[in-house]
């Protein structure tokens, strides 16, 4: 009985199914559908690429940063050339406030003169300010007597202090160093306009001779005001938009000038051939044209001698 019962028993063990024995599933094999795998750290050298595949991509050209410095130059040492330093201290934009308000106060000048008058604009100003300060100053009593309680002796002008200062508004030493500017700036610019006038440098006194007669003609059909403003305009933006991209204008000045030398050296031969060409021309007219004036006057003269023979 105990060996039937051993025998039913080993036979059930044989007829179970056995367990899948299939290996597990390494990390390079696909994963199954729905299922999801831990993330498996990598060593971030190789998820780099080799520099043999990289992709190349294009830099991005960047504008140059510019910043201009003016020389230190005192008033007293030299004059013209303070002044100078000044002027281009203004127009490079060193200090783009500086710049930005007298640009836009020039600008705001020369349109305010284009529809009032000067006397219009000064009286206009006066009666503004003096308007709002007289609000001002009444608000501010008003306020010291019925907030502050006090009396009509007591209530006391906001612009007292100012009133009461003992002094000049406009300091002398200011004045004359003003005055003394005003002089050296008439200096400088009397003293270019010489070297123009008496041909210092050719080359200078050509193009400032194109130039007043530019100005010249336009100035017969567009207002001073406006040349003014375009002038004013251009000196405050391209002599800055050069400098800030000296290299690339550089270089396509050079490029064009080149050009241009190659051309003329080529065209200038032919010119030349030419102008040869039409002197010979010219030399043989002339030589044949004596010869024939020669003859005439020969065969003239040839002719009274035989009739005075006669």
């Amino acid at each position: 009985m105990m060996k039937l019962f051993y025998h039913a028993a080993q036979h059930n063990i044989t007829q179970q199914p056995k367990l899948d024995e299939s290996p597990i599933p390494s990390a390079t094999a696909p994963p199954v559908d729905g299922a999801t795998l831990p993330a498996i750290n990598k060593d971030p050298v190789f998820d780099t690429p080799p520099a043999s595949i990289k992709p190349t991509t294009n830099k991005v050209s960047t504008s140059k940063s510019f910043a201009y410095k003016s020389p230190n130059i005192k008033f007293e040492d030299d004059a013209p050339a303070y002044l100078k330093a000044k002027v281009e201290s203004l127009i490079y934009w060193e200090y783009p406030k500086k710049s930005a308000i007298f640009l836009v106060s020039s600008l705001s000048i020369l349109i305010l003169t284009q529809y009032y008058s000067l006397l219009q604009i000064i009286a206009g100003v006066f009666t503004l300010v003096t308007g709002l300060n007289l609000a001002f100053v009444f608000a501010h009593k008003q306020g010291q007597r019925f907030l502050g309680g006090k009396t009509g002796d007591n209530i006391s002008n906001p612009h007292s202090e100012r009133l009461q200062t003992k002094g000049t508004y406009i300091p002398r030493d200011r004045v004359l160093r003003t005055a003394q500017l005003t002089i050296d700036v008439v200096e400088v610019i009397t003293q270019q306009i010489t070297k123009l006038i008496l041909i210092e440098d050719t080359w200078r006194s050509v193009i400032s001779l194109v130039v007043s007669y530019m100005v010249w003609t336009l100035a017969k059909y567009v207002s001073t005001k406006y040349l003014f403003g375009v002038f004013v305009v251009s000196a405050f933006s391209l002599p800055r938009l050069y400098l800030q991209n000296q290299e690339v204008v550089d270089a396509h000045v050079a490029h064009q000038s080149k050009n241009a030398r190659i051309l003329a050296e080529q065209y200038g031969g032919v010119a030349m051939a030419k102008t040869r060409e039409l002197t010979e021309q010219a030399k043989t007219f002339i030589k044949s044209k004596s010869a024939s004036i020669s003859k005439s006057g020969a065969a003239a003269t040839a002719q009274e001698a035989t009739k005075k023979a006669e």
